[in-house]
């Protein structure tokens, strides 16, 4: 009876045996999928041969980002060059920037023609300057044929300048050797005042440039670089050159502009047109004006990008035939 009841428990367990093992035979499979969706990478595929392991380099570091300051951010506003700089005042609205801050009642802008020599000059400003007495540049007398001894005839008044050198062997129409020449002369000698600065025609044209403006700490460097360039851009003699009668072009005013990159010692790096002002000559006269005038001498260090390690800025160069002159103006590219 014992016997019958061992056999029987030895029959459970053989056959819960093999139970166990056709369950894991069935679940291989499946386990093989369950473990694999849990790696981060998929298996590698069997294979017969040889595997080959190579050690992989860490990533490296992002490099850290330059130091360097950011560029200065474009001026609020149109560059000039005042003529006269009267006590400096920050102004309450103005639309034009400079080398000082002025504020005035009255604006004027000065003829838009090329200045010449002896023209009203920029007198530079301070906080607590005051030019508004200065009339302009003294001249020496000239002296009698006797130290102290007035010369005879009428006297004229000299004006401020005071009277002009004579010429050997020529006299003034009055006579009066203190004061010679003919008007023509006298124009030439004191100078004619002109701007190549792009100001609204809304404002009354004056002998100078007189404009509410605020200061911008570069409209030095900036205008010296437009002062350089305009005397060395000569527009009307080329274009006058290829059409005398103005007919085959036409006489509709012409822009040019130009984007160009300084070096940081002034000298030029690259010189592009922005955009044409359809006559390539006239674009042309530009560039070369600006490579004539070159290189500008003490840029400010700060005017670099560091991106670049150049200093880049625009030109415009407009030609106007009916008003009879050339503007030059900078704009933000």
């Amino acid at each position: 009876m014992r016997r019958e009841r061992d056999n029987s428990a030895l029959t459970l367990v053989v056959w819960m045996l093999l139970a166990s093992l056709l369950v894991h035979l069935l679940m291989w499979p499946v386990g093989d999928q369950l473990i694999g969706l849990g790696w981060e990478a998929p298996p590698l595929p069997r294979s017969d041969g040889w595997m080959q392991v190579a050690l992989v380099p860490p990533e490296e570091e992002a490099p850290p980002e330059s130091e360097a300051q950011p560029r200065p951010p474009e001026q609020s506003g149109r560059l000039i060059k005042q003529d006269r700089v009267r006590k400096e005042s920050v102004p309450d609205d103005a639309k034009y920037v400079s080398e000082f801050d002025q504020s005035t009642d009255k604006e004027t802008r000065a003829p838009n023609v090329r200045p010449t020599p002896g023209g009203l000059p920029l007198l530079p400003g301070r906080p607590d300057a005051d030019n508004s007495q200065v009339k302009g540049p003294s001249r020496p007398q000239a002296p009698s044929l006797v130290e102290g001894q007035q010369p005879e005839g009428p006297q004229v008044d000299p004006g401020p300048f005071g009277p002009l050198p004579l010429s050997p062997g020529r006299t003034s129409p009055g006579g009066n050797p203190g004061l010679r020449g003919t008007p023509g002369a006298m124009e030439r000698a004191m100078g004619q005042a002109g701007t190549f600065d792009s100001i609204d025609d809304d404002v009354p044209e004056g002998a100078e440039n007189m404009l509410n403006s605020r200061r911008w700490k570069y409209a030095s460097f900036f205008n010296r670089i437009r002062d350089a360039v305009a005397e060395r851009w000569r527009p009307e003699e080329v274009h006058r050159a290829r059409d005398p009668s103005g007919t085959k072009y036409g006489t509709i005013p012409r822009v040019t502009r130009l984007f160009i990159k300084l070096n940081p010692d002034g000298s030029v790096n690259g010189i592009s047109t922005d955009s044409s002002c359809g006559l390539d000559f006239l674009d042309e006269e530009a560039i070369r004006a600006i490579r004539a005038a070159a290189p500008f001498n003490n840029p400010p260090p700060q005017l670099v990008d560091p991106r670049t390690g150049l200093i880049e800025f625009g030109f415009g160069f407009r030609l106007e035939f009916e008003k009879g002159g050339g503007r030059i103006f900078r704009y933000s590219h």
